[in-house]
């Protein structure tokens, strides 16, 4: 592809996903309501549903169709077969082990932020929060520890691409919400080696991250996040920091064992 030259979409292949991604959105949904929602025949919907329930993809229940059991193994095949989880989950599981607290491993994809890997310590508060918040990609790489750390440290171009049309929206009160102020904070960022998160995604919740780097390239971030009552000046200041700087570098060495991206 050259130029502005937009790539060819083949429409069928586009309202499959538009299906299955209502199915997600909607926890499930009648025929009727996924036509209302993408603007298809309630028949033409029907036949997408009718043949991803043959191949597993969907399942019907009480009359609403959901999403099949057959789409687990992708993500576990992606995950599995990623060099920074293989890296990244002992580290983790070391990090919330010390500190008792929850440590993430995340990466971006199309300006959004996904969850690679969790693990949560022994006082770990949101488990089932976090749960539910992998089931869907988000835009938060404004707001989160982990995503700031990424857009702080990828390259210019990937950054203005990221941030062209991209919507700060305001999580919490704490959030920033206008994108002089979000630039500000991402140079900061490179010049600590660190992201802060100060209740700007979840009322309550503070979190630090760092890049993890390889390559010349950012493969995603590392971050570990507490409750405000745990989480006071000095630990979110200085100790977190230390923690997640040190975790990355692991990280980072143990990325040299695998060759896969």
């Amino acid at each position: 592809m050259t130029g502005n030259r937009q790539p060819r979409r083949i429409k069928s292949v586009d309202r499959a996903f538009d299906v299955l991604e209502t199915l997600r959105d909607r926890d499930g949904a009648t025929v009727t309501e996924v036509a209302n929602r993408i603007g298809l025949s309630s028949g033409t919907v029907h036949t997408y549903l009718a043949t991803m329930e043959e191949r597993g993809y969907v399942r019907a229940e009480d009359g609403e169709y959901r999403l099949g059991l057959f789409l687990v193994p992708f993500g576990e095949y992606i995950r599995t077969h990623s060099s920074l989880y293989k890296a990244g989950k002992p580290v983790l599981d070391a990090l919330a082990a010390e500190t008792n607290e929850v440590a993430h491993l995340v990466v971006e994809t199309h300006g959004h932020e996904i969850p690679l890997y969790e693990q949560f310590g022994s006082d770990a508060v949101g488990e089932r929060l976090y749960a539910e918040n992998k089931g869907v990609p988000k835009r938060n790489l404004h707001c989160s520890a982990a995503g700031k750390a990424v857009l702080a440290h990828v390259g210019t171009e990937r950054r203005e691409e990221i941030l062209a049309g991209y919507a700060l929206t305001e999580r919490t009160p704490e959030t920033i919400s206008d994108e002089t102020s979000l630039r500000k904070e991402l140079e900061a960022v490179r010049e600590q080696g660190v992201a802060f998160n100060d209740q700007e995604q979840i009322p309550g919740l503070r979190a630090v991250g760092a890049p993890v780097t390889f390559e010349g390239s950012v493969r995603g971030a590392v971050s570990l996040s507490a409750p405000t009552s745990r989480l006071q000046e000095n630990r979110f200041r200085e100790t977190f920091p230390d923690h997640v700087r040190q975790a990355a570098n692991i990280i980072e060495v143990n990325l040299q064992s695998f060759d896969d991206p």
